[in-house]
């Protein structure tokens, strides 16, 4: 008998360690599933660092940070690496482009994307109405497929850029879903705010925020919350940034017309580094520096879409009798579409003017004109050869002239059947060349008028230099050459095309003269659809004629430099390009499939499995302990 309780007494001290072990570990088990269990009330799955705040009350949300945003990055790795072999489709091309996702009342979700025809949202919209065919993705594959159309409510919705005022957020406030949407990176300005600044930092092809987090993601293919490492990563801007602060900061130079700034020195990073841009103005002694911003920032924006949009794209034309033929469609939408289309029409203006028989030039026109029948003319404008150097990823440009083209031209004017063109043409064309068409080429290369053409135009000499050795390393597909995708460069003002064109062609009839002949009307427009012709300066010729350019360039990065002469001035920044940093999620697909929940970082189990595991050993260090005490009983006994 004796040898049994003594035997039992071993049993009794293992099992006291054990239940003291038990008790432990089921504290220990407890209390971070209750830590962790707190603020899953307000975030639909766990915040693994700090840096990825809860979504804020007006939608903002860290890109990555939530569960759609996460599938949509899931659905962005399979477009890219998984599309179709020489697809034109831009669901899978749209590399650069703005994406979104949404959650139907039926369970399913849904793809929308953005190319210049429509937005990601208003896709979303039409797939919700059942109007056009699903883009859906499947969470628990990763792949996204075309399925039959069909109708079903959007239950919540995300979108990587905030939805843009003047069409994707009211078709969604239409659509009554607009409070269901998130986003990561903004897009509208606030009161005070500098739009043209928030979106350089949004957007901009090299430092963007969104660009940087989508080149990040396709190149970890790696999922969930992707943020810059601090928040002054994106503090530090993009040459264009640069730009501007130099040209509104306390020290800049009096005396300088920054809003004639033109585009005339850029450098390839080659993905790797961020891009290098000096901009040239002219300066103005005596007299105060005027502000540039706008037009800086527009320059860029004209370098992005000269490379967005196709080339034969890049055409206006104000002809009466064709309406319907003003502006491409995709270059309509774009600040560089409304400048082409507004320096036709100063063209056309710009030739009345000319004939007005108070100047000198206007009346040995109709001096010359006596007795000759008129001409129905079509002008146009179209570059001249530029003048560039180019030194290994650096390309100054030195001159980029464009030139007035004219031709006797057959057109009816809309509202007018009396109207006829001269059969003749010729003797009146011959006075038209010899002395408007010089005045008119002197005016688009000169005259404040043509000021933002010039502009525009010479972004484009820069856009085609990136364009060859984008197509020459293989980078164009990446960077979004000949796209079309616009949602990103559309104008946000109310400007029209059909009102230039009405505008045009009321003043076809409202200026007249009193000499014979009357004024003639002038059909035409702005063609920019071929290549940029160059020629490209020697080594001596450079040295010789620009031998303090590099300095001055090279001066300009950090400070407003005037050249030695002091007629010019330049002002330019080198692109910081953020560093991004993927954040591991705490599971493949957080919050599990379709539904929300939590989860624990590192584990993913969830916190109520936790919770009933602790309570479970709980008992059974309670049974422990009960078991022990009986021993202890039986000995004492």
């Amino acid at each position: 008998m004796g040898n049994v309780i003594k035997e039992r007494s071993r049993i009794a001290v293992l099992t006291r360690l054990a239940a003291v072990l038990v008790l432990i570990w089921s504290v220990i088990g407890i209390a971070p599933a209750a830590g962790h269990a707190r603020p899953q009330a307000a975030a639909p799955w766990p915040i693994i660092d700090a840096r990825c705040a809860p979504i804020t009350p007006e939608g903002l949300v860290g890109y990555g940070c939530h569960k759609l945003s996460v599938y949509l990055q899931e659905a962005r790795i399979d477009l890219r690496y998984n599309r179709p072999p020489k697809t034109t489709d831009k669901l899978y091309t749209n590399v650069r482009g703005n994406y979104a996702i949404a959650q139907l009342q039926d369970g399913k979700y849904i793809i929308g994307y953005s190319d210049g025809l429509k937005h990601a949202e208003a896709r979303l919209i039409d797939q919700m109405q059942g109007k056009a065919p699903r883009i859906e993705f499947d969470p628990k594959t990763g792949k996204v497929s075309y399925q039959p159309a069909k109708a079903s409510p959007i239950k919540e919705g995300y979108s990587e850029i905030e939805p843009c005022k003047n069409s994707c957020d009211r078709d969604l406030k239409n659509a009554k879903v607009r409070d269901k949407f998130t986003y990561s990176h903004r897009w509208n300005a606030k009161p005070g705010e500098d739009e043209k600044a928030l979106r350089d930092r949004t957007n901009n092809r090299n430092t963007g925020a969104k660009q940087v987090a989508v080149q990040t993601l396709l190149k970890t293919r790696q999922t969930g919350p992707i943020l810059p490492k601090t928040p002054e990563e994106l503090a530090k801007g993009s040459a264009v940034s640069k730009a501007v602060g130099k040209q509104l900061g306390p020290i800049r130079p009096g005396g300088i017309d920054f809003s004639s700034v033109q585009l005339r020195y850029v450098t390839d990073g080659g993905g790797s580094t961020g891009d290098t841009y000096s901009f040239e103005t002219a300066t103005t002694p005596g007299q105060e520096s005027k502000d540039g911003t706008v037009q800086i920032y527009d320059a860029d924006e004209a370098l992005n879409t000269w490379m967005t949009v196709e080339s034969a794209r890049f055409w206006v034309n104000l002809n009466p009798s064709q309406p319907d033929k003003v502006i491409d469609e995709y270059l309509g939408r774009t600040a560089v579409g409304r400048i082409m289309l507004d320096a036709d029409l100063e063209l056309k203006r710009a030739w009345t003017r000319f004939q007005d028989p108070k100047t000198a030039v206007g009346l040995e026109y109709w001096n010359r004109m006596t007795g000759l029948d008129g001409a129905c003319i079509r002008q146009w404008i179209v570059p001249k050869t530029a003048t560039i150097r180019e030194e290994g990823d650096r390309l100054y440009i030195l001159d980029a002239p464009l030139e007035v083209k004219a031709e006797a031209f057959d057109f009816t004017i809309p509202g007018n059947p009396d109207f006829t063109c001269p059969a003749n043409p010729e003797p009146s064309m011959a006075v038209y060349r010899d002395l408007l068409l010089p005045e008119l080429n002197k005016a688009v290369n000169e005259a404040a008028g043509f000021k933002d053409l010039r502009r525009v135009y010479i972004s484009r000499v820069a856009a085609e230099w990136y364009r060859a050795r984008m197509a020459a390393d293989g980078r164009a597909a990446e960077a979004g050459i000949d796209s079309n995708d616009v949602s990103t460069l559309e104008r946000e003002d109310d400007w029209s095309p059909t009102d230039v064109f009405n505008q045009y062609v009321k003043e076809i009839s409202a200026t007249t003269y009193e000499l014979p002949n009357g004024v003639k009307v002038t059909a035409g427009g702005v063609d920019f659809t071929q290549p940029v012709k160059t020629t490209k300066l020697s080594d001596t010729r450079f040295k010789e004629e620009h031998a303090t350019l590099p300095t001055t360039v090279d001066k300009s990065l950090t400070a407003v430099t005037k050249t030695p002469d002091e007629k010019q001035a330049y002002l330019g920044g080198t692109d910081e390009i953020p560093e991004f940093v993927v954040l591991k999620a705490a599971t493949p697909r957080p919050g599990g499939g379709d539904g929300g929940g939590g989860g624990l970082p590192v584990t993913g189990a969830s916190i109520f499995t936790i919770a009933a595991a602790g309570i479970l050993l709980v008992l059974i260090g309670v049974v422990a302990l009960w078991h022990t005490r009986r021993v202890r009983w039986v000995v004492k006994k």
